[in-house]
């Protein structure tokens, strides 16, 4: 039987055999399009229905494992379908990243329309028999925000990293110490461009200087480096 009332919450859906999506695409091939739904109801007149909607998620409770929606005191009315199994999908709003499974409360898994999909009321679910059906009808509400601790993606927020100038410049004669064949004259007028872009200390100067000779690089040219990267730095800053 097509959901048709989950068609008009604006769902796309797509047949199912027991829970399984199986047309090529999986359930990116769910569709809104009522005349090919139709069609595919009159080619598979025995399927369950998959359903997603972008902007929905649900709190998919397995008491199997221990879920149980009412830990999370959810207070607000929302879409909630018993499923066959016994357990229950409550619909919410939500457009956010989030977690797979709702935090410190196991046995509640979270499906979202970009990873999965959820079986629409009036299949049968293939294990017990039983219907999946509609036991709050009411609009889908917005995710509580007292939820977002427990189910948004935790957010990786990168530490600063403070690099001293010696620590940079040691890797500007790393550099140059390492380099080899014709690529030597190149990176050592690299390596003096920066170092005349941080101020030219004759420290830093000589250590590009000796790291250059000790690949073999002669002296001639590491001189001929230095001056044109001074010039190419003077130039640009001037």
């Amino acid at each position: 039987m097509i959901p048709t009332p989950m068609l008009d919450l604006g769902f796309a859906i797509g047949p199912l055999h027991g829970k399984r999506a199986f047309l090529p695409g999986g359930f990116h091939s769910f569709t809104a399009a009522r005349d090919v739904i139709e069609s595919q109801a009159r080619r598979y007149p025995h399927a369950n229905w998959g359903g997603i909607r972008a902007g929905v998620v649900v709190l998919d409770e397995d008491p199997r494992n221990g879920g149980d929606l009412d830990a999370l005191n959810i207070t607000v009315p929302t879409l909630t379908v018993r499923t066959g199994s016994g357990g229950r999908h409550a619909y919410f709003e939500h457009w956010g990243p989030l977690r797979g499974k709702v935090d410190r409360h196991p046995g509640v898994d979270i499906k979202t329309w970009r990873t999965g999909y959820t079986v629409m009321p009036g299949s049968v679910h293939p294990d017990t028999g039983e219907f999946y059906r509609v036991e709050i009808d009411a609009p889908i509400a917005p995710l509580p925000e007292e939820l977002l601790p427990l189910v948004e993606a935790p957010r990786y927020v990168p530490q600063p990293t403070v690099v001293s100038p010696e620590r940079r410049s040691n890797g500007l004669v790393d550099k140059v110490a390492s380099a080899s064949g014709g690529g030597r004259n190149a990176i050592t007028y690299w390596a003096f461009c920066r170092a005349y872009e941080r101020g030219g200390e004759q420290w830093l100067l000589d250590s590009i200087r000796e790291a250059s000779l000790g690949t073999g690089l002669p002296e001639r040219e590491i001189e001929t480096c230095m001056r044109s990267a001074r010039r190419t730095v003077v130039r640009v800053s001037a």
